[in-house]
């Protein structure tokens, strides 16, 4: 790639990583073995399921996190992964590991308001935490993630400043995400409105959709890339959409490429982040934070209904260690 091409496609990621995987044996519902019982007077083990919204190797950080909590709380944990990011997957899930031989529940609710119902019949049996995109009206115990409004809004204050940067005063703006439902979508979704929405001679478009599928979210870009030749930015919500920007971006024969803003860091995204800024969640502490908090639940302990992992700020004075320590958490 070119100068002139990585600052045309200067990509600013505001991170909220989750992750799951990797550092876990990978367990299908149904076909886990109960439980040794316990020797009399033995302190019990306990058994947690960790339920990602999709096989995105964007989990992998965070299984690494359940799996450090695994050796440090002496408990046993279990990651979860619907093929596809639908509630009809997700709940199937849910109702099987219900039958088995679980003490808590960690999980990324696909749709908040689809799956409150069945997240309390969850709580009535075993503690609830939500990760990485909320169910506020649940039963749940606690959130474990970041607070994407903000999220949202660091990303759409480093959009302006993109554009800025860029010398842009006006065009459309493009958003994808693979579902709109999710309440981290619809937090990312609200910051950015509240910021970059709110610059005169900024359009932003309806969202585009993809159900998870990467190919979908390329073909999203390259649809939106031919239909609007004012568009002047593209903003992709979740991770896999950072790297279908930028392959879409670089394939164009536009003279004037649309800025990428990005959440998530990916490895094809980073690569064009030489000249960014990246703010990134920490998807390891995804993993394990929730699966301290259902041993706290657990053993009797108050735990804060929100459990912040954190922002941390990424830019090219720290790009080359972090991304060393992201491709060994990724092992």
């Amino acid at each position: 790639m070119t100068k002139s091409d990585r600052n045309s496609l200067m990509t600013v990621l505001a991170v909220v990583l989750a992750v799951g995987g990797a550092g876990c044996k990978k367990s299908e519902p149904g076909g886990a073995a109960a439980p040794a019982a316990a020797e009399p007077g033995a302190a019990k083990t306990y058994r947690f399921a960790f339920v990602t919204n999709n096989s995105s190797d964007f989990w992998n950080i965070a299984a690494k996190g359940v799996s450090k909590a695994e050796k440090d709380l002496g408990i046993k944990a279990e990651v979860f992964r619907p093929m596809k990011t639908e509630v009809s997957e997700q709940q199937r899930i849910i109702e099987d590991l219900m039958v088995q031989n679980f003490d808590g529940l960690a999980i990324c609710a696909i749709n908040p308001d689809a799956m409150t119902p069945l997240l309390d019949r969850v709580a009535a049996k075993m503690p609830v935490v939500v990760h990485d995109s909320d169910a506020p009206k649940s039963q749940r115990k606690a959130f474990v993630g970041t607070d994407n409004v903000a999220a949202g809004k660091l990303a759409g204050q480093a959009a302006i400043d993109a554009l800025k940067a860029a010398n842009v005063s006006k065009g459309k703006i493009a958003i994808f995400v693979g579902r709109i439902d999710m309440q981290n979508s619809i937090d990312r979704k609200k910051g950015i409105d509240e910021t970059l929405g709110k610059q005169p001679g900024i359009e932003i478009l309806p969202v585009f959709l993809d159900g998870a599928d990467r190919n979908k979210a390329k073909k999203n870009v390259e649809d939106a890339l031919a239909r609007y030749p004012d568009l002047v930015m593209v903003i992709g919500l979740w991770s896999y959409n950072g790297p279908a920007m930028v392959d879409a971006v670089k394939a164009s024969t536009r003279a004037k490429k649309p800025v990428v803003v990005a959440f998530d860091e990916e490895e094809e995204v980073l690569k064009a982040v030489q000249d960014g800024t990246t703010i990134v969640q920490r998807p390891f502490q995804f993993g394990y934070q929730s699966m301290k908090a259902l041993k706290d639940v657990r053993d009797g302990k108050t735990i804060p209904t929100f459990i912040d992992t954190t922002i941390q700020k990424i830019d090219k004075s720290n790009l080359t260690p972090f991304w060393a320590e992201l491709r060994e958490q990724k092992k």
